[in-house]
């Protein structure tokens, strides 16, 4: 992909909108486009401290595996997002995988490269310890849900961000376009997958929900945040 090409995907980005053209146009001269197939592996451990990603058109899954072999997914990122070897952000990564869940357009830079980078420009600087800053709270978010809420209550809040993320309003309900399993799902709420199942039609049967494999359907949306009764687990 040209440089110019790659420049204009750059500016569609939150993280650089305050960016002057200058900083801009050096990161996409330093920068790479590739597109990847639904369930290509974007990177892996070995080469996570290599490279910056910046996700430009798709879903991507954020995992990593336990001494037994199964998939933990930490986080399901949207476009927009950075993702890769974080500057300020604390704690190891090394282990983490990056599957495409669709067909993903993304770019990305060498770490060391966009690190100088940030030394040299307090406005790049400023605007990627702000998104850190936010990543970190959806983080404890998660952290807290897992700890304190019952699995429903986990699934109920799962809904809602991706309703947030990637629903659309049609009429009085919400379409969610989404193409994970029930296995994932689960892994994302750590509970199991028949637990998931049994949740998702619990709440289809009180017509609050309707899903597929495609999609999830909010069909009453107020409905549905009043089931959210808090239960420590």
């Amino acid at each position: 992909m040209s440089g110019s090409n790659i420049l204009w995907y750059l500016e569609k980005f939150n993280l650089f909108h305050k960016l002057d053209m200058s900083c801009l146009t050096e990161i996409g001269k330093k920068s790479a486009m590739v597109k990847y197939k639904k369930s290509d592996a974007v990177f892996i451990p070995e080469e996570l401290q290599k490279n910056i990603f910046f996700l430009k058109k798709g879903k991507v899954k954020i995992s990593t595996f336990n001494t037994e072999g199964e998939e933990l997914i930490k986080t399901i990122l949207k476009p927009g997002e950075m993702f890769g070897k974080l500057p300020y952000s604390p704690g190891s990564e090394d282990n983490d995988f990056a599957y495409a869940l669709e067909e993903c357009t993304i770019c990305f830079m060498p770490s060391d490269e966009f690190e100088n980078m940030i030394q040299k420009d307090a406005g790049l600087s400023a605007e990627v310890m702000k998104f850190v800053g936010l990543r970190l709270q959806k983080l404890e978010r998660r952290v807290e849900r897992l700890s304190f809420r019952d699995a429903k209550a986990r699934l109920i809040e799962l809904i809602l961000d991706f309703n947030e993320d990637y629903g659309n309003k049609v009429g009085n309900e919400y379409f969610i376009e989404q193409n994970l399993s029930h296995r994932e799902l689960a892994s994302l709420i750590a509970t199991s997958r028949q637990t998931v199942t049994k949740l998702l039609n619990e709440l289809r049967e009180k017509d609050l929900i309707d899903f597929n494999r495609r999609k999830i359907i909010i069909r009453n949306f107020d409905g549905l945040k009043a089931e959210l009764v808090y239960e420590v687990v």
